[in-house]
């Protein structure tokens, strides 16, 4: 990614409007705040990815975005940066921050809000493998050129559009193919809805 289109990235989030967006059937659920991080590598932009360990209680080994709870008095930015550094070793700065994606409620209860950072490829990763299983990374514009299929769920009586992107014998899926779609839309410069 150039800088420009950084900055364009940023400019989407920052402008956009959340209004239609309604909140108030997820207020019973505990919030959540995800790492999408997108990495400068020599080979071009990447996303990073996690695989959750096998022994989890939810989500177990499905592909996602490092996160979890957000703590008493953290923001969801800080919760983001936390989580990652927790289950892959990942230092965020907060200038790496650029905005916010659409919150997204999961059957765990949890809405969860995607919190987009871009920064160099880091030299080392620790994963926790009490939490995560594998840790990879996809080229953006492979990401980019990939069809996902969006099917409706419904959860606690709301319909919810669902993102599944099928590609290198993965499927991502669920709030991260979901968030990576309006990700990628935003890139595109196409609407989305949140």
């Amino acid at each position: 990614m150039t800088e420009g289109q950084v900055e364009n990235l940023r400019l989407r989030l920052s402008s956009r409007s959340l209004s239609d967006w309604d909140e108030a059937p997820w207020r019973s659920f505990r919030s959540a705040a995800v790492l999408v991080p997108i990495l400068l590598t020599p080979r071009g932009a990447e996303v990073l990815f996690t695989v959750r360990s096998h022994d989890l209680k939810s989500h177990a080994g499905q592909i996602s975005f490092p996160g979890g709870s957000v703590e008493e008095g953290e923001s969801l930015e800080q919760a983001a940066i936390r989580e990652a550094y927790e289950e892959v070793g990942l230092t965020v700065p907060e200038h790496a921050l650029v905005g916010r994606l659409s919150p997204r409620p999961s059957p765990a209860r949890y809405l969860a809000t995607p919190v987009v950072a871009i920064l160099p490829q880091p030299t080392v990763l620790q994963p926790d493998p009490r939490e995560v299983h594998e840790v990879f990374t996809l080229s953006l514009a492979q990401l980019a050129a990939t069809q996902p299929i969006v099917e409706d769920r419904t959860l606690e009586g709301h319909c919810i559009p669902i993102a599944h992107f099928h590609l290198e014998q993965r499927h991502i899926w669920g709030l991260t193919g979901t968030a990576l779609h309006e990700l990628l839309a935003l890139l595109a410069d196409e609407s989305v809805p949140a």
